[in-house]
């Protein structure tokens, strides 16, 4: 989803700004470096209590310098695979316009 990617870049920005490595921040919030990195680049959802510990290692006044100001969570609508459906692309393109306006309700 979008809102870790966006998550994740904040992190990796904010640790870069101190000069902290993934290894250090990972230590200090009890994660493998490997898991931190996938936080970073979004591949990783993260526990709320992980997130109050990456503000507090990465020195944050708020966990608010973490996450968007605002997220649009219909905007993150993933797309629908039809694979192995007799759909044609004009039907396909309907069905994706129908979940993301229902999304947006």
């Amino acid at each position: 989803m979008e809102i870790y990617r966006q998550l994740g870049k904040n992190v990796a920005r904010l640790r870069n700004e101190r000069g902290s490595t993934q290894a250090e921040i990972a230590a200090q919030i009890g994660l493998t470096r490997a898991s931190l990195a996938n936080i970073e680049t979004g591949r990783q959802k993260v526990l709320m209590h992980h997130v109050f510990r990456l503000a507090n290692a990465l020195d944050c006044a708020s966990i608010i310098e973490l996450v968007p100001a605002s997220f649009d969570f219909s905007d993150d609508v993933q797309p629908i695979t039809t694979h192995g459906s007799p759909l044609s692309q004009q039907q396909h393109a309907l069905v994706q316009r129908f979940v993301q306006s229902a999304g947006k309700r």
